[in-house]
């Protein structure tokens, strides 16, 4: 019987470099701060952008799960801890929306220019939902109806109409070796 190995294809995770650790840093950092005192004052369709979520998103479609996942580790303990969120809540969230970006990065084509937006569009839909059921086992229950028009609705178009932006601002901080798309050279 023969054993079961990761796919051939699949580049081993190699550490990040000082620089690139520096514009990881750099994005975290810029997320950290939109999040938590630009997006509060803003109000579009009832709801604020979830940038954090957004840089999230970008940095493992640009760099993979591993990557993915920290970085959403990070990012979500931070405004969690910045905006006095249930502790963990975020992190978890942001983790999980990483990990499978990333994976959908790594097993997917990306040349088509909709893929970030697609990919937004999805993670913003499984952060509300699971942010949704943590807010439910917490026993902060919200009408499903209202959560739906109110949460879910407007923050798909909002997310979803930003992504690009934020998706080339990580592509150009995020600039030289490493990046998955084989078409971006930068």
């Amino acid at each position: 019987m023969r054993k079961r190995h990761a796919r051939d294809d699949a580049a081993p995770f190699v550490l990040p470099s000082g620089g690139e650790l520096a514009r990881l840093g750099a994005l975290l950092l810029a997320a950290l701060l939109l999040q938590t005192t630009v997006a509060p004052n803003i109000r579009i369709l009832g709801t604020s952008p979830d940038f954090a979520l957004i840089i999230v998103v970008s940095v493992a479609l640009l760099r993979g799960c591993l990557t993915g996942a920290v970085f959403g580790f990070l990012t979500g303990a931070l405004v969690g801890v910045a905006l006095l969120e249930p502790l963990g809540m975020s992190a978890l969230v942001f983790v999980v929306v990483g990990y499978f970006a990333g994976r959908y990065a790594e097993t997917a084509d990306l040349s088509a220019p909709l893929a970030p937006v697609v990919g937004v569009f999805m993670a913003t839909l499984a952060a509300d939902t699971m942010v949704a059921v943590l807010q439910f086992l917490l026993e902060r229950q919200v009408p499903f109806w209202f959560w739906v028009t109110r949460v879910l609705l407007p923050s798909l178009v909002l997310n979803t109409l930003l992504a690009a932006v934020f998706y080339l601002f990580a592509r150009w901080v995020l600039r030289g070796k490493g990046v998955l798309h084989a078409d971006q050279t930068v």
